[in-house]
């Protein structure tokens, strides 16, 4: 049974697509073909049910899914053993939350070319929600994601530390000067949010919630460089990872607004495929990440 072969089923059965798999992998649709037709003889049975445009795994797919994984993950790891970091090659597909690119990626990405030269870096920045499922599908092999802690069976956590979110506006804002304000107030401002499935934004609709009320943005954002300039220039409101608004704090252009009941922790966190091989590669991109992240304003181990 050949690495490759197995190497092209498993990309298969991420893309769903042989065309898109082969683009991918550098073959011929013909050639990924053959290679799927050589596997599925060498294990006696059909791996793909091919209906039209369509392409899903059958049961036996399936079941020897697992199995290319654990194959193809231990042979990339023994690659690797050996080898000194500088040495190293090969390409990683690094995901990242846009808040968490913005703080860490023009310190972040440098140190890595520095650490591993030959190693090339394929970014992709998006939702954690988006970035968790292409984690799933295996078109990416490491993100750095704001979310609740993960559960350890899906997922191999590298690093991991917590932050906050925050209430945060101009510093002129009518709120800005208030010792408290309750949670309540927040539902009537000028409200900039970030994209829906931010787990910082879910808590704090869940706030509003309880006292019967629901956020009515009038702008849904990605960015958070975007949302802090915004706040600075007009009379807003948003919630936000606090490092992304710790430096408007600190020069005085931004307050922090203090609201009981409104507590709001989230955990950042390095993570793998629970069946992905923790090469060096992304290991020492997971190290570096994590060392960057304990380095962020309000980020506690």
């Amino acid at each position: 049974m050949e690495l490759r072969n197995l190497k092209t089923f498993l990309r298969v059965a991420a893309l769903k697509n042989f065309t898109a798999a082969g683009v991918e992998l550098g073959y011929s649709q013909a050639n990924i073909s053959a290679q799927i037709k050589q596997l599925e003889r060498e294990v006696g049975a059909p791996l793909f049910d091919r209906i039209g445009r369509t392409v899903s795994l059958t049961q036996y797919g399936e079941a020897l899914l697992p199995y290319a994984r654990s194959i193809v993950s231990t042979a990339v790891e023994m690659e690797s053993l050996l080898r000194r970091d500088e040495d190293l090659a090969g390409v990683i597909r690094v995901g990242m939350v846009e808040s968490l690119f913005d703080a860490l990626a023009p310190d972040l990405l440098p140190a890595y070319h520095r650490a591993y030269p030959r190693v090339q870096i394929e970014l992709s920045v998006d939702a954690t929600a988006t970035l968790k499922e292409a984690l799933s599908r295996g078109t990416l092999d490491l993100a750095c994601l704001i979310d609740d802690p993960l559960p350890p069976g899906q997922w191999q956590v590298l690093a991991a530390a917590e932050t906050r979110a925050v209430a945060a506006v101009n510093s002129s804002h009518p709120l800005a000067g208030r010792g408290r304000v309750r949670v309540e107030e927040l539902a009537g401002q000028e409200l900039i949010f970030m994209e829906h499935a931010a787990p910082y934004g879910l808590q704090f609709t869940h706030a509003l919630s309880r006292q019967g009320l629901e956020p009515a943005p009038f702008l849904t954002l990605q960015s958070p460089a975007m949302a802090g300039r915004l706040l600075e220039a007009g009379p807003y409101l948003s919630i936000l990872p606090f490092f992304t608004v710790a430096q408007g704090v600190e020069a005085g252009r931004l307050a922090v607004l203090r609201v009981p009941g409104l507590e709001m922790k989230q955990t950042i966190q390095v993570v793998l495929h629970r069946d992905k091989a923790p090469v060096p590669q992304l290991t020492g991109f997971a190290r570096l990440a994590g060392e960057a992240i304990a380095g962020l304003p309000g980020v506690e181990a």
